[in-house]
């Protein structure tokens, strides 16, 4: 790459696009408010893998941005801006703590407190009248079960992010680039 530069806003930019026109899809299309914007996030991973932490830090927040003002769906919006736009940046200096037991803890403390954080701006804040007609009908034991349940996806996601992200460094990234091999 003759400018490293040009080819790094180029990158990020067409990445940038395809994570927007994601979002925008989430909202869309009804049942995938949360799949698209884990899609989306997953998306951050061959930049940080590529150009590092910040600029995958800059990707994230232009994206985000662009979610919360052009994303007619704000829960979907928030659940990227929360949780699934920062999380593959973080996933990376979580996995170099030793005790596995305590990353995991540690990992769905950070994923309750961010689910904890969204639904308290939908029903407090955005007043989401969808969200709030869902959260009268909300008794302890369907809140247990979606929370359990919630834990789960979340824990198969990061595993996800792992397999996704073994993969572009093995597969993907030698076809893609393959001057750096």
């Amino acid at each position: 790459m003759r400018n490293r530069t040009s080819f790094r806003v180029a990158f990020c930019g067409v990445l940038a696009a395809l994570m927007v026109v994601l979002m925008l899809l989430g909202t869309m299309i009804p049942a995938t408010e949360y799949l698209c914007p884990a899609l989306a996030g997953v998306l951050i991973i061959p930049v940080v893998w590529e150009f590092g932490g910040k600029s995958g830090g800059l990707l994230y927040a232009a994206v985000a941005l662009l979610s919360l003002i052009l994303a007619p769906n704000k829960e979907a919006a928030l659940f990227f801006v929360l949780l699934f736009g920062w999380y593959p940046l973080a996933r990376p200096r979580l996995q170099h703590l030793k005790a596995k037991a305590l990353r995991v803890v540690l990992k769905l403390v950070l994923f309750n407190a961010a689910l904890a954080a969204i639904f308290a701006l939908l029903l407090f804040v955005l007043i989401s009248p969808e969200v709030v007609r869902q959260a009268a009908d909300w008794t302890g034991p369907v809140v247990a079960a979606m929370l359990v349940l919630g834990n789960a996806a979340f824990l198969i996601y990061d595993v996800l992010l792992a397999r996704l992200s073994d993969w572009y460094v093995y597969r993907l990234r030698p076809k893609l680039f393959p001057h750096h091999f």
